[in-house]
């Protein structure tokens, strides 16, 4: 990464979700401190997560001019990135870089991949009381299914011999009662 890291704090990416859909246009927001002057020269960058250069950059979109700064003391600014220019990969992470026109890095996202909803090797489900979130590979999910699946031939299987009990339960019990009025006529 770039060697400066007092200026991160210049720039500051809002609300970065963990994952965004491929194919899709990207939006990003971010504020800029009030003592910091942007330049129609400043660009907003993907980088893959482990970038040394701002040369490594994915794709990047010029910043556009936002009046004047200086009556405001926070901005927020909202860009889109078209999806041909986004990464592919999906199994790769990236973040957002704010570099000003003299190449310095001024901000840097939390990282992000773009991933597809759906995925078939993961199952995911967030618990909104107590914002749990469990990750289950397919593999465990397959081998739960077939548990499952065990489990249910096992409590037919205990079914049928309990029917099959309680019917021999009741055989006996009528033959008992056949076996006590014979007893009480002799």
């Amino acid at each position: 990464m770039h060697n400066s890291t007092s200026g991160f704090s210049q720039v500051v990416f809002r609300d970065i979700p963990h994952s965004y859909p491929p194919a899709t246009s990207v939006s990003c927001c971010y504020t800029l401190a009030a003592h910091f002057q942007p330049s129609p020269r400043d660009w907003v960058g993907i980088f893959k997560v482990g970038w040394s250069t701002i040369k490594d950059y994915h794709t990047f979109v010029w910043v556009e001019s936002c009046g004047d700064s200086k009556q405001k003391k926070i901005q927020l600014i909202t860009f889109l990135m078209t999806d041909y220019y986004l990464p592919k990969d999906e199994l790769d992470f990236y973040q957002f870089c704010y570099v000003d026109s003299s190449g310095q890095v001024c901000g840097a996202s939390t990282p992000f991949s773009f991933k597809a909803q759906d995925v078939n090797n993961e199952q995911s489900a967030a618990n909104s009381s107590d914002d749990l979130l469990v990750i289950t590979t397919q593999e465990q999910v397959e081998q739960s299914d077939r548990e499952i699946a065990s489990l249910k031939d096992e409590a037919h299987r205990i079914q049928r011999q309990n029917a099959e009990l309680e019917k021999a339960l009741r055989e006996e019990r009528r033959e008992a009662a056949v076996m006590k009025v014979l007893t009480r006529r002799q």
